[in-house]
């Protein structure tokens, strides 16, 4: 039997996947009925070849065993009484553990992975069990841990160490926002599970010896190497490709990676690997080594480089693939990639199953699967067609550089093909000139990495030899700069797709396969009429609806919405306890809703909580086409004094600068007052608040305030207006309102009981962060809420808010509960 491994790879993941879906029948129908398909396909395959040995029986038992392991394995990750009790509360007292993994931030701060853990509550004892709750007493818990808040200042410390320290331990919280990187899937596919605050270390025993700690130091001193040799953006870009941190990589070379379709270059992943095993492998080989020596300095170099990296997922199935390479290679057996692939995907599932839900580790067995199986055949299929034009008796006449290019673009096109949808599913953008691009810069990889390991290796003794080596590795850089700051400027470089469903996902891959048998079969006609009808079917979707998301933006408000035209406004975009929102809340959520531009930003007044991540969108140059304001003094010259108006500092300089990147933007500048009406499709915006003119000590009191009319739905929009002025726009309100949007975070002089009654709304949202500083919501406003029967709503307690209406009725829920 060929291949057995790789039914067994896919039987362990189909179990994992019934494990996952046993609370949502649909997935656990389909994952089952794909477990018989198999089955029956794999049965039908071995009575036509006539093979029915006993192998094949074998093989369906295990395929049925590695099955049910799956099953076992994930179900064996579900959370125990300490992860249970850690998602409500944090918990203070002293950490113990081995070092792995050290980072340095650019902030200062350490970020270490322990492993081997026990934990000590402050004051009390082990997880125990009394008087109806648990609390912790010298514990050790389950997975990994990574420390967080260490200042480098406090202690060295090094990977193999034993350290203990001092802080708050909790659980590594699930994402929040649409778009948002899933911390916790990540660190859980790695085995990390918590994650501790730490204020004080020390050591408690040093492992001079310790691989980790030799792989630390020389990851230490390559670093530096770098640092002094290279300028900051090439220093970033080399850090984040050869040692594996990101944390002096600019978002400007990120996001130009990324939109370009090539940010796999910028992690430590298998062609990291399978270049630096590789190398070494051939250079030893061609200089008369042994097949035992050269694959025992390969491995241990492997390995070593690894441990360095720190053993990322597409690291760990890397190696994993080339140690059986080497060992194929010393007992002269057959090298399957496939094979190795399979026994890799076990092994990792084993060690971690939680690996199966990483976006990073499914994208690198769909590619290996491709590389594997899917571009042979199709290869095959190419070479038959070709052929099939020929006359009896004339031969293909091919120059050898003209087919490479050939072969390779065919490749890079199937695999773009298979791995295709699966990025617009976790990345949601499609960058259609990465299938030529990869053409190049993967194969200018590997001198590349040459360099930087030589110039990283040989600065260690020479700083000057250093910078010789590194020179080819900084010429290819600027050269990649250049060439991707060219492309990302041409039209339809970046296409933002949104996130698709997975039945999408399967559509995608039928829609395909029908494109490529009509290709294959040279059915041009049929190919046209199929185009078209995609074409037509992305006309013919569903009626759209009007959708409305209120991020979770920490102490601050974003509100996001996007009508059935297509048309897009963000309503504030800020925050006080989060940085940089823009780049890691609100423009992975514009992605996800398939945004790339937005018509209207309107900033309801100018605290920083509501306009830093709006003034980040405008200094990275996002399409923004109108920017709606306050037509209030203070909006109009905001270093003024006036009667009423005594301007702060702090306000002064935050009026100044949004209104400065205002002005340096293209976008055009509307000022709106009481009375003024933005028309959206069938939706209009009818502003309330504030009349023309308006000025205010308090910068709150000119919030605009304005009613979302759509057929029977309605919204009420409040900024961080006071109590005070609720009195000069309540009866305009229509009452009663479907959702209000209370204002100024829940605080307890705003959303006043006279207006409730007035406005009578049938759910409230709010924006507030966790344990804010102001105690927003405060406990008044929310009795108020409950007294006049309105469901509340609130970031802090289950994260982005999500509201979809069709005009007629309207659905609310929490992003990650749907």
């Amino acid at each position: 039997m060929k291949r057995p491994f790789f039914l067994f790879f896919i039987g362990l993941v189909l179990g994992e996947a019934v494990a996952i879906s046993l609370n949502r029948i649909g997935f656990f129908v389909m994952a089952l009925f794909l477990f018989i398909l198999i089955l029956i396909c794999f049965g039908l395959y071995q009575r036509i070849k006539r093979k029915r040995s006993p192998l094949f029986i074998y093989a369906i038992i295990f395929y049925g065993l590695f099955f049910a392991g799956g099953l076992l394995l994930l179900r064996a990750e579900y959370p125990d009484t300490a992860d249970q009790m850690l998602a409500k509360r944090e918990i203070d007292g002293t950490l113990s553990g081995n070092v792995e993994f050290v980072k340095k931030t650019a902030e200062g701060e350490y970020q270490l992975t322990l492993s081997e853990v026990s934990f000590w509550e402050e004051g009390k004892g082990s997880l125990k069990y009394k008087k109806g709750s648990y609390f912790f007493e010298n514990y050790k818990l389950r997975a990994k841990c990574r420390i967080l808040k260490i200042k480098v200042s406090e202690k060295k410390i090094y990977p193999g160490d034993q350290i203990s320290c001092t802080g708050r331990l909790s659980a590594i919280k699930e994402t929040s926002n649409p778009g948002e990187f899933d911390a916790r899937t990540y660190y859980y596919s790695l085995g990390i599970r918590y994650q501790f605050f730490g204020k004080a270390i020390s050591r408690k025993k040093e492992r001079p010896l310790s691989v980790y700690r030799m792989a630390g130091r020389v990851r230490e001193r390559m670093d530096a190497v770098y640092r002094y040799i290279l300028s900051e953006s090439e220093y970033g870009l080399l850090k984040a490709m050869f040692l594996g941190d990101k944390t002096e990589l600019s978002s400007e070379e990120k996001r130009l990676y990324e939109e370009n379709g090539v940010a796999h270059l910028l992690a430590v992943s298998g062609l990291h690997v399978s270049i630096v095993g590789g190398i070494l492998f051939r250079f030893l080989r061609k200089r008369k080594f042994s097949y035992a020596v050269s694959c025992i300095c390969s491995s241990f170099v492997l390995l070593f480089y690894a441990i360095m990296t720190g053993f990322g997922n597409s690291v760990f199935r890397a190696v994993i693939m080339f140690l059986i390479f080497l060992l194929a290679q010393y007992f002269g057996a057959e090298y399957d990639m496939v094979t190795s692939m399979s026994l890799a995907g076990i092994l990792m599932l084993y060690d971690s199953p939680l690996r199966i839900l990483e976006s990073g580790c499914i994208i690198s067995f769909t590619s290996i699967f491709a590389i594997g199986m899917i571009v042979p055949f199709a290869k095959e299929l190419e070479e038959k067609r070709r052929k099939s034009k020929l006359i009896p008796g004339e031969f293909l006449i091919e120059s050898k550089w003209k087919k490479r290019i050939r072969q390779a673009f065919f490749t890079s096109v199937i695999i773009s093909m298979v791995i295709g949808p699966l990025l617009l599913r976790f990345y949601y953008q499609w960058s259609p000139y990465s299938v030529l691009l990869n053409l190049f810069v993967i194969p200018a990889m590997s001198p590349l990495l040459l360099s930087a390991i030589t110039g990283g290796v040989v600065g260690l003794f020479q700083l000057w030899a250093g910078m010789a080596g590194c020179i080819p590795a900084v010429l290819l850089l600027r050269g990649f700069h250049v060439i991707f700051q060219f492309i990302h400027k041409m039209p339809g470089a970046v296409i933002v797709t949104g996130c698709p469903s997975w039945w999408k996902i399967l559509l995608f891959y039928l829609a395909e396969l029908c494109l490529f048998i009509c290709w294959y079969y040279r059915l041009w006609s049929a190919g046209c009429v199929f185009i078209l009808i995609l074409i037509a079917g992305r006309f013919c979707r569903p009626v759209p609806t009007l959708q409305i998301s209120m991020l979770d933006v920490g102490q601050g408000e974003c509100i996001f919405l996007k009508t059935p035209a297509n048309e897009t406004v963000l309503i504030d975009g800020g925050s006080t306890s989060k940085k940089h929102i823009a780049d890691y809340t609100i423009l992975p959520a514009l992605k996800y809703y398939g945004t790339d531009h937005l018509d209207y930003v309107i900033i309801t007044h100018t605290d920083e909580d509501h306009i830093s991540g709006i003034r980040e969108l405008l200094e990275g140059e996002y399409p923004v086409k109108n920017i709606i304001l306050p037509d209030t003094l203070a909006m109009r010259f905001p270093e003024q004094k006036t009667e009423k108006r005594e301007v702060q500092e702090k306000d002064r300089e935050s009026k100044k600068n949004i209104l400065e990147v205002i002005k340096k933007s293209n976008a055009n500048v509307l000022k709106i007052s009481k009375g003024d009406i933005l028309q959206l499709d069938r939706i209009s915006l009818s502003c309330l608040h504030p009349v023309k003119g308006w000025d205010d000590e308090d910068v709150n009191s000119g919030s605009i305030v304005f009613a979302l009319l759509y057929e029977e739905f309605t919204m009420l929009f409040t900024g961080d207006l006071p109590g005070e002025q609720e009195a000069l726009f309540m009866k305009e309100v229509p009452s009663p309102v479907s959702i209000l949007k209370t204002a100024h975070h829940g605080s307890k002089n705003s959303t006043t009981d006279l207006f409730l009654k007035i406005v009578h709304p049938q759910k409230a949202i709010l924006s507030a962060g966790k344990n804010n500083l102001y105690g927003h919501p405060h406990k008044e406003t929310i009795k108020r809420l409950q007294k006049n029967g309105a469901d509340i709503y609130g970031t802090l307690w289950g994260g982005a808010i999500h509201i979809e209406s069709n005009g007629q009725k309207y659905q609310i829920n929490y992003f990650k509960n749907q």
